[in-house]
């Protein structure tokens, strides 16, 4: 009887409504961008897809996800006694003593995980900090134009200020860090960490991975932290991580993740982010799906970010770098590799073509595909309408 039971509760986690999750399937699959696309539920992988000419050992880029990987280490180190969780409470000035006499120092670690840090976003979300020589110097210069903990406010620069402070809390570089706490324990061994031209360590984004590797750190994440049975992040950071702890537009945040959707009995939470790059999972339904486009990247010349000719362009007002990047990047044929300038490394996931999905800098709600996508994700384990 209790061999029987268990088969059924295993067979009741595993279920899901197979006429969303072909219409799921379909919808990404169509896009001609998509370089891969894997659904899991209850850690089983029970679908999994690959673009012409790429396979599983190709690596996919993370651009904004890779926030959520440094912020986990603030949990790694709570759960390791370095900090203690109320640290989060204390103003950034106590893990960076660069900052004891600037006013950003009073901000707290809490509010730079929330993005409630009132610091200064200029036209374009501080997307011209990653067209700056060196991106620390960017962040440790940004000034507060609000009073912190009362908006929330996406910020890239919130996600750089984090690399001193994991440097500070653990002794090492963030990637080092990153490598010994996270990718060791889930047995990651290829991946791409990305440093700007200064060389600083990229935390706000810049995490090359193969797409399973971005599954299981999707499913250390769902599962509060905790990987057989041995407790990687603390848990109580990652519950409060990804509770809808403050109100976007179209979306809700906790600490450095989306709340996309929610209702009484389950929660999306995940991230879709500037080329289409996709991660979501549904902690109570043991759902998880992760889904990246087309990158190109010539690995032999490494992960350090250089800008060729464009350096000398970068005094230029930041619209018009945009547009001149734009050129410089254009699009090549479908399913034919770019032309690789030897002068320029940064990550490309455009050049083989641009997401039908996504809608750069748009809240989920007003992109049609991105809004279609996670309202599919959250129906897979519904079966009271099709």
């Amino acid at each position: 009887m209790l061999l029987i039971l268990a088969a059924s509760s295993l067979s009741a986690e595993t279920k899901v409504n197979e006429r969303v999750l072909e219409q799921l399937i379909n919808l990404i699959e169509s896009d001609g961008a998509t370089q891969s696309l894997i659904i899991s539920n209850n850690e089983k992988i029970i679908h999994e897809f690959y673009g012409t000419n790429y396979d599983e050992d190709d690596l996919a880029t993370s651009w904004s996800i890779a926030k959520t990987f440094y912020a986990a280490l603030i949990g790694v180190a709570i759960q390791k006694d370095l900090i203690a969780y109320d640290d989060l409470d204390k103003p950034i000035n106590h893990f960076i003593p660069q900052l004891k006499s600037d006013p950003k120092g009073e901000i707290t670690l809490y509010n730079i995980l929330a993005m409630k840090t009132g610091l200064e976003i200029t036209e374009y979300l501080n997307e011209e900090m990653f067209f700056s020589l060196n991106n620390l110097d960017f962040a440790m210069n940004v000034e507060p134009k609000a009073e912190q903990g009362n908006v929330y406010e996406y910020n890239n620069v919130n996600t750089m200020l984090l690399n001193p402070i994991i440097s500070n809390i653990f002794g090492d570089s963030p990637h080092e860090v990153l490598v010994s706490e996270i990718f060791t324990p889930l047995e990651i061994e290829e991946y791409g960490l990305w440093k700007d031209s200064a060389g600083n360590d990229m935390t706000y984004y810049g995490i090359d991975l193969k797409p399973k590797d971005f599954l299981k750190f999707a499913h250390l994440i769902m599962n509060r932290g905790k990987l057989e049975n041995i407790q990687i992040i603390d848990e109580r950071f990652i519950t409060n991580s990804i509770k809808p702890l403050s109100s976007g537009t179209g979306e809700w945040f906790g600490l450095h993740w989306s709340i996309r959707k929610y209702d009484e009995s389950k929660t999306l939470v995940g991230l879709e982010v500037t080329d289409g790059q996709t991660m979501f999972f549904i902690p109570e339904e043991r759902l998880a799906m992760v889904r990246f486009t087309k990158y190109f990247h010539n690995s032999e010349k490494g992960h350090q970010v250089k800008f060729g000719p464009l350096e000398y362009l970068l005094w230029m007002p930041y619209s018009w770098i945009k547009y001149i990047t734009t050129l410089v990047a254009s699009e090549s044929e479908p399913d034919k590799e770019p032309e690789d300038d030897p002068s320029i490394n940064f990550p490309d996931t455009k050049s083989l073509g641009v997401s039908e999905l996504n809608c750069p800098f748009t809240a989920p709600v007003e992109c049609p595909g991105v809004n279609r996508m996670q309202n599919l994700f959250f129906g897979l384990g519904d079966f009271s309408s099709n």
